[in-house]
């Protein structure tokens, strides 16, 4: 299959969104450099249930879901009409609403650490609040962190890509490595009583193993130090309550968004009452549109659907039957390729073959599934509106291509089937 032509318009306003955005893009992680430039779709037109149509108008199954917000499916209409409610009612009001409490109520009711919230809008607000909470609480300024936070100064200090950001922010953050516990004594050990939180994803690609975030818990309470579980992507998807829910660890703080309104931008930094008590008068945390009530009435609606339709149940059901799926297609082709993650969020990561770069088989696995109208390779989400036969579909084609890549390895010319260029790492790396 030859994709020239197929993504003539996205181009088009790709040129025009290079000159008057920056990046071209308000989500690096959506960049067509990191999917791969010329072989992918650059903009979406409309989306419904657990599809999306691009500018030219081909649809595809939708697997990234947006970064991971669309959980029930893309304009769910019992969301909408939530929502349509509350805009004839007004938006933002010049005083709070009961829906904030209502809202609040319901996550102290399903979050083990929630006994008290702060809603926000997006996964990074919600981090930078539980840092402040947490340096606030305990008096101390370094935070031992694990894993990609948002793009706030108090962790972008660590990486590459850090313009902007004061120097001195440099010495206050500390990388450890997941199911690496001593990574993590280590950091204590050479910054003893300085430490004010450990901060971590408590699932991501990998399980974690031997006891580890029970023994990250221990060390952290052990040192006087918090812990923050970043929910922004496990909450609501791994269990309604979160993976602290699942691993039965309960963290100091926690933050979440995402999945929590279907789409729609809020998230909330939520935590045990004797903590929140303790900063109330001396920390400044506040946004005007922190009270937005279309999406606190749309994250009402959407945590009511996932608590009485066994939500949780079917969406995982489906991740694990497309990652055996996947799994299966890869061990048929003999590529040196694995669907690896927990259900909840699978990833597809391929090795290198045949002097060929796994950053080029994976551009090439992810332009050709795009062809065939998949989203598949770049971080696997599962909504409640797709269905067993979208999965079966999917995983009929990542076969197919996984065949066409056999082939091409085996005749030495995988390269010639690329249409672009190789996708890169749009985030920010570590020093």
């Amino acid at each position: 299959m030859n994709n020239s032509g197929r993504y003539k318009k996205s181009y088009k306003l790709w040129e025009k969104a290079n000159k008057l955005l920056l990046n071209g893009v308000l989500t690096l992680s959506k960049s067509p450099l990191g999917i791969g430039y010329g072989t992918c779709p650059v903009f979406a037109e409309k989306a419904k249930g657990a599809y999306f149509w691009d500018s030219d108008g081909n649809r595809y199954i939708d697997y990234p879901l947006a970064l991971g917000p669309i959980i029930l499916g893309h304009a769910y209409d019992e969301v909408d009409k939530a929502v349509k409610k509350q805009m004839s009612k007004g938006i933002l009001y010049s005083l709070s609403n009961n829906a904030e409490v209502e809202l609040a109520e319901l996550l102290c009711d399903i979050v083990p650490s929630a006994e008290r919230v702060r809603f926000l809008k997006s996964g990074s607000e919600a981090m930078s609040a539980a840092v402040r909470i947490a340096r606030a609480y305990t008096g101390k300024e370094i935070v031992a962190v694990c894993g990609y936070h948002g793009w706030h100064d108090w962790t972008i200090a660590r990486t590459i890509k850090n313009a902007g950001v004061p120097k001195a922010l440099n010495n206050l953050v500390f990388e450890f490595k997941y199911n690496d516990i001593e990574s993590l004594i280590k950091i204590f050990d050479t910054n003893p009583g300085k430490v004010a939180a450990v901060i971590l994803e408590p699932v991501g690609m990998y399980l974690p193993k031997e006891n580890f975030l029970e023994e990250v818990a221990l060390v952290a309470k052990k040192n006087n130090a918090l812990l923050i579980f970043d929910e922004i992507i496990t909450g609501f998807r791994l269990d309604l309550g979160g993976a602290q829910k699942y691993f039965s660890v309960t963290p100091d703080l926690s933050a979440f968004g995402k999945a929590m309104a279907n789409g729609y931008p809020i998230s909330a930094v939520v935590g045990k009452r004797e903590i929140m008590n303790a900063v109330e008068e001396k920390v400044f945390i506040s946004s005007t549109y922190g009270g937005e009530l279309l999406s606190i009435a749309a994250a009402i609606k959407t945590i009511d659907i996932l608590k009485k339709r066994k939500v949780n149940e079917y969406i995982l059901s489906l991740g694990l039957k497309l990652k055996q799926g996947l799994n299966d297609a890869a061990k048929e082709s003999g590529i040196d390729v694995m669907c690896e993650g927990m259900v909840h969020k699978t990833f597809l990561v391929f090795k290198e073959a045949a002097g060929v770069s796994e950053e080029l088989l994976e551009t090439v696995f992810r332009q050709e599934c795009l062809v065939r109208g998949v989203f598949l390779g770049y971080g696997h989400f599962i909504s409640f509106s797709h269905t067993p036969k979208d999965i079966d579909h999917s995983i009929a084609v990542a076969s197919e291509v996984l065949g066409i890549i056999k082939n091409a390895l085996k005749h030495g010319n995988v390269e010639s089937l690329l249409k672009g260029k190789v996708a890169i790492d749009v985030l920010p790396k570590r020093y």
